[in-house]
């Protein structure tokens, strides 16, 4: 096999591990980035991950950081996200294979099969015509200027992070939530650091009740404890209706391998029954807000029997999970489940193995690779992998994203058989 142009949208630890195994088998490959190298674990900080260091990288990247002298984190050692991006994911994309591969900056607004459209040579039936036209990417440069950019496969490993789910009833946005402007906060801030003017002494409405606010309100406390005016913090939390168990069971041996997910959960918890500072609303839901003249946000929530209520706040911390988007792909014959909107085979796989063991399939450790065939679509050499290849679905580990790229290379091939790796 010659080698192929492969075009990878996402710059994350997937996309560059992808990269990676790419350039190593001989192919020609470019990343593009929209903003900064690992930029959702820039972000995401302080956060602690609750996996340890060898489930978060793989063996070949450790290989050739290694090689060229990197000192790297112990493989049980848990980094936060900084860390990981500092430690692991920058070095990754700085190696001699991938330095002139990335491309920061530059974002790809859309993909399509160049001579033909969507409708136009459905793959699917056997039309080798689409087929054989390359790729066509749009890519824009944050201060102007667009081009377009060929390949002979795409690779989408942009995540989800950038697309925050809505926070008003079925998913739809609330009454006057584009208003909020900065008041709104849809991913988990350094509450302990950059964060801290935002939230200490602040009246806030926080939303949701997976991991990210488990770590919200282990963070909340820490802010109230330091006392002065930070001990005037108030949350008002909405949350789905779990009884005392407010943050969602997952399997007694998934807590036990992942320590410090279990230690998450119990202070979280602990904190959420016993804290003066935090007002909770089981089961009710925010229809609108409106900015008063003060500056505050006023909120609206209702109860499943059409009871209103009104707090006022002043900020709106929206931990509720994140979609992918779907309009990258849009002018490609993608097909999608259409419940958790990931790529149908795969989608169906996950499905058929939580039917045949529920109870093993529950959580992010219960999750495995479901072989190369799950990852085709009725658009040939197109691959959705990491988060994104999920969809909606959560249970999603970086560990998981390391077997999908072994996968896809099944079918992708390698162009150089034996490609010695310090060549590259």
């Amino acid at each position: 096999m010659t080698a192929r142009k492969i075009a990878i949208v996402g710059a994350g630890p997937i996309g560059l591990e992808a990269a990676l195994r790419a350039r190593h088998a001989g192919h020609e490959v470019t990343v593009f980035e929209s903003a900064s190298v690992g930029e959702h674990f820039r972000l995401y900080g302080p956060v602690p991950l609750f996996t340890p260091f060898h489930m978060n990288s793989t063996s070949l990247g450790r290989e050739r950081l290694r090689a060229g002298g990197l000192a790297l984190p112990g493989d049980d050692e848990t980094l936060t996200a900084e860390e990981l991006r500092e430690r692991y994911i920058l070095p990754l994309s700085r190696l001699p294979e991938l330095a002139d591969a990335v491309q920061e900056g530059a974002k790809v607004v859309a993909i399509a099969r160049e001579g033909t459209t969507k409708p136009r040579s459905i793959a699917a039936t056997g039309d080798r015509a689409r087929v054989l036209n390359p790729f066509l990417l749009r890519v824009m440069a944050p201060k102007g200027g667009a081009w377009f950019t060929r390949a002979d496969v795409v690779i989408d490993a942009s995540g989800v992070y950038g697309t925050a789910n809505k926070t008003g009833p079925g998913g739809l946005p609330a009454f006057g939530e584009e208003d909020l402007g900065g008041r709104l906060e849809q991913r988990l801030p350094a509450i302990s650091g950059e964060a801290t003017s935002r939230y200490a002494g602040k009246r806030i409405l926080l939303l949701g009740d997976g991991r990210s606010a488990a770590n919200a309100i282990v963070d909340l406390d820490a802010l109230v404890r330091l006392g002065g005016g930070a001990a005037r913090t108030r949350v008002e939390w909405v949350h789905r209706d779990r009884g005392d168990g407010i943050f969602a069971p997952v399997p007694e041996v998934e807590l036990e391998s992942l320590p410090v997910l279990r230690e998450l959960d119990r202070n979280a918890n602990r904190i959420a029954r016993e804290a003066g500072w935090i007002r909770r609303h089981p089961g009710v839901t925010v229809t609108s807000y409106r900015v008063l003249a003060s500056g505050a946000v006023e909120a609206t929530l209702e109860d499943s029997r059409g009871k209103e209520q009104r707090i006022e706040v002043d900020r709106v911390l929206a931990l509720v999970g994140y979609r992918p988007d779907l309009s990258l792909f849009r002018e490609l014959q993608i097909h999608l489940c259409y419940a958790s909107e990931a790529p149908m085979a795969l989608a169906a796989a996950i499905l058929a193995s939580q039917m045949k063991e529920p109870a093993a399939s529950q959580g992010c450790l219960g999750q495995f690779s479901h072989g190369p065939e799950s990852m085709k679509s009725p658009e040939p050499d197109f691959y959705l992998l990491g988060s994104k290849s999920y969809g909606r679905n959560p249970n999603f580990l970086l560990s998981l994203g390391h077997q999908q790229i072994a996968d896809i290379f099944t079918l992708i091939g390698a162009a150089k058989p034996g490609l010695n790796v310090a060549s590259s």
